[in-house]
C-alpha cells in the first residue's frame, strides 16, 4: 500500500489570497507630489464653480453706454450750433457790407458813360467781398491798360456799410492832376477822414453832410446810375482849407474806423478859408471825391508849412 503525504510548507486554499492589479486607493494631496513613479492613477477631482450673472450688472453697463451716448451727442450739438453761429455772422458781416468801383465823368470832354467798368468793359459795378485782394491785383493790372481810357474819368472804390450805415469809405486811387487819396466818412462821430497816401499822413474835418450821402442812400445812386435810372451831377465844387498845427495825437476821439486808418501817421485839423486858391503847385493837387453830390475838390494851402513842419518835428 502506498501512501502520499503533503509537504509542510504547503498552504491551505483558504490561506491563499487574490490581490487586485490595480489598486482603488485616493492618495492625500500631500502625497501626489512625492510619487515620482507614479505610483497612484488615480488624481484628484478638480472643484467646480459656478458663475451667476446678476441683473445689477447688466444695469450698470447699460447705464455707462448711455452716459457715454449723451456725452457724445452733446459734443457735436454743441460743436454744430457754433459752426453755424461763426458762420452767420462771418456771413452776416460780408453780406451787409457792400464793395465795388465806380467811374465818374470828372472833365468837360467826357461826359458818357456815366458807369465804366474797368475790368473788362461789360459791367460798371464790380461786388465782390470774398475776393477783395484779387480784384485789387486784377484792376490794377487792368488800370495801365486801360489808362489811355479812363484818364478822363473819376476812378472810385467804395466800401458802404449798409448794415448800420456808420461808415462809408472811398478809394481814389489814380487821378490825373490830383493827390491820391482814401477818404472816411463816419457818420457816428460826424468827421471825415482824408489819407494823404502820396504825404503818408492824415486830415481831419467835419463832415459836410450836403455833399456826402449817407450810406444807403449812397448804395442806392450808384445802383440807379448802373441801371440807367440817374443820370449823374458831375459839377466840380471847388473848396480851399488850412491845416491846423499841432498835429493830433490822441486819436480815440476820431471813431474808431478813422483811427484805425490814421494810426501811425501824423493827423491834422483842417479847417475852412473863405478865399479860393489861384495858382496851385504840383505839390499842392486837390483831393478829389465824389460821394453823391457833385464832385468835390478839396485844395490844402498851407501844403508847404506842414512839410516843413515835419522836418522840423524829425531834426
Amino acid at each position: 500500500m502506498t501512501i502520499i503525504t503533503k509537504a509542510i510548507t504547503e498552504k491551505k486554499a483558504a490561506d491563499i489570497v487574490e490581490l487586485p492589479l490595480v489598486v482603488d486607493e485616493i492618495p492625500p494631496p500631500g502625497d501626489v507630489k512625492d510619487d515620482p513613479e507614479g505610483q497612484y492613477a488615480t488624481l484628484p477631482r478638480p472643484t467646480r464653480y459656478v458663475l451667476r450673472c446678476r441683473q445689477r450688472a447688466q444695469r450698470l453697463n447699460s447705464l455707462t453706454t448711455l452716459c457715454l451716448f449723451l456725452t457724445a451727442l452733446l459734443v457735436m450739438s454743441i460743436g454744430v450750433i457754433g459752426g453755424v453761429y461763426i458762420y452767420k455772422q462771418y456771413a452776416r458781416v460780408q453780406m451787409h457790407r457792400f464793395r465795388g468801383w465806380c467811374d465818374i465823368p470828372y472833365y468837360e470832354s467826357n461826359k458818357a458813360p456815366y458807369l465804366k467798368d474797368a475790368l473788362d468793359n461789360s459791367q460798371s459795378l464790380v461786388s465782390d467781398p470774398n475776393n477783395m485782394e484779387e480784384d485789387a491785383a486784377i484792376f490794377a493790372e487792368k488800370t495801365m491798360e486801360l489808362q489811355n481810357d479812363i484818364k478822363n474819368y473819376l476812378t472810385e472804390r467804395l466800401e458802404i456799410d449798409l448794415e448800420n450805415e456808420d461808415y462809408e469809405k472811398i478809394d481814389v486811387p489814380i487821378l490825373r492832376g490830383g493827390r491820391q487819396g482814401r477818404y472816411i466818412h463816419d457818420f457816428n462821430t460826424n468827421k471825415t477822414g482824408i489819407i494823404d497816401v502820396d504825404g503818408n499822413r492824415c486830415f481831419v474835418m467835419p463832415l459836410n453832410r450836403e455833399r456826402v450821402l449817407p450810406p444807403r442812400s449812397l448804395y442806392d445812386l450808384v445802383n440807379k446810375m448802373y441801371r440807367g435810372y440817374y443820370e449823374v451831377d458831375t459839377e466840380v465844387v471847388r473848396e480851399t482849407m488850412k491845416v491846423v498845427t499841432p498835429r493830433i495825437t490822441d486819436l480815440s476821439g476820431l471813431g474808431p474806423y478813422i483811427a484805425r486808418e490814421c494810426r501811425n501817421m501824423p493827423t491834422y485839423r483842417l479847417e475852412k478859408v473863405v478865399h479860393s486858391v489861384d495858382k496851385r503847385s504840383v505839390k499842392d493837387a486837390p483831393f478829389v471825391q465824389f460821394s453823391g453830390k457833385d464832385v468835390w475838390e478839396l485844395a490844402i494851402e498851407n501844403m508847404d508849412e506842414i512839410m516843413a513842419y515835419e522836418e522840423n518835428s524829425i531834426k
